[in-house]
């Protein structure tokens, strides 16, 4: 089995990209997402996020984001402390969700894994990547966010410039039929190394 992991900033169109590898047999974890739902889920990781943050982390019995997002997007630190008690989370689930799947690829999505030092636990990485200008409006449309916000919210992602070192094939998200052909071409040169595998 060959795993991919997809990365790429905020805005990139990550996304986009996971759904086009899902429509061409790819199953795709989204671990972003997915870290949302084990945020609210897992009762281990809610008391740790409650013992760091404290009692307000959670409203109701769901997590208060926009509370711990004003925390965390001002504060590295806390940044720092919150991914490192989510991401053995999302590890140890991502581990189950690989291995239940008879897919001979499996793919990965993750805006920090570069930052996390995670890339080395995949086969092949792919770098979703577009201009910082477009990023940000696709981020103030989708989230509903401010300028001023969108930029608090990135400026603890890496430039993709350092994490272009680091990827195996990169894909320009500027234009979606361009991404689409880019992508397939990728797909299709992963294919061939899983058969000579």
């Amino acid at each position: 089995m060959i795993q991919i992991a997809i990365t790429g900033n905020m805005g990139c169109g990550k996304t986009i990209i996971c759904q086009m590898m899902e429509n061409e047999g790819i199953p795709v974890y989204y671990s972003d997402s997915r870290a949302k739902q084990l945020m609210n889920q897992n009762e281990s990781l809610m008391r740790s996020i409650k013992d760091r943050f404290g009692e307000e982390s959670y409203h109701d019995g769901l997590l208060n984001r926009k509370w711990i997002a004003s925390i965390v997007f001002d504060d590295a630190t806390a940044l720092n402390d919150l991914n490192n008690l989510v991401h053995p989370v999302v590890q140890k689930d991502y581990l189950n969700w690989v291995s239940q799947q008879t897919k001979d690829i499996v793919a990965y999505e993750s805006a920090i894994l570069i930052e996390h030092g995670n890339q080395g636990n995949f086969d092949v990485v792919i770098l979703v990547q577009c201009p910082k200008n477009i990023r940000f409006e696709r981020i103030q449309k989708r989230d509903g966010l401010t300028m001023d916000q969108v930029q608090a919210r990135s400026r603890f992602q890496w430039p993709d410039e350092e994490k272009i070192k680091y990827a195996d094939y990169l894909i320009e998200n500027i234009a979606l039929e361009q991404a689409k052909q880019q992508l397939n071409s990728v797909i299709v040169s992963i294919r061939k190394q899983l058969q000579k595998d």
